[in-house]
């Protein structure tokens, strides 16, 4: 949560909050973490969880990022059961869901 929370305050227009939401139900609980920024390309969207991955080439630079952290927070979720999908639109802004199973097999 700590990294989805950081790269949304990061990445969002300054000025705009950052919203977060928990909801659940008997299966599941999905935690959702959105904020207004820059879109993030829909070419970019199905790689965005792969390891080495960054939307800006000079960010290493800037934050010492090596593209590793929404790797890193999809291994964890899919080890706990779970998985994460991102929505970025101009309207709504971006939303990283995660869902997490209340109970069930981990990896």
């Amino acid at each position: 949560m700590a990294n989805l929370l950081s790269n949304a305050v990061h990445h969002g227009r300054p000025g705009t909050p950052v919203r977060v939401a928990l909801r659940g139900d008997s299966a599941s609980v999905l935690v959702s973490v959105q904020n207004q920024g820059p879109v993030i390309p829909p070419e970019h969207l199905a790689s965005i969880f792969e390891p080495m991955q960054q939307l800006d080439p000079q960010a290493s630079h800037r934050r010492r990022s090596v593209g590793l952290g929404l790797y890193i927070v999809d291994n964890i979720i899919a080890a706990h059961g779970g998985d994460i999908v991102v929505h970025s639109t101009i309207v709504d802004g971006t939303t990283f869901t995660v869902r997490l199973p209340r109970s069930g097999a981990v990896r």
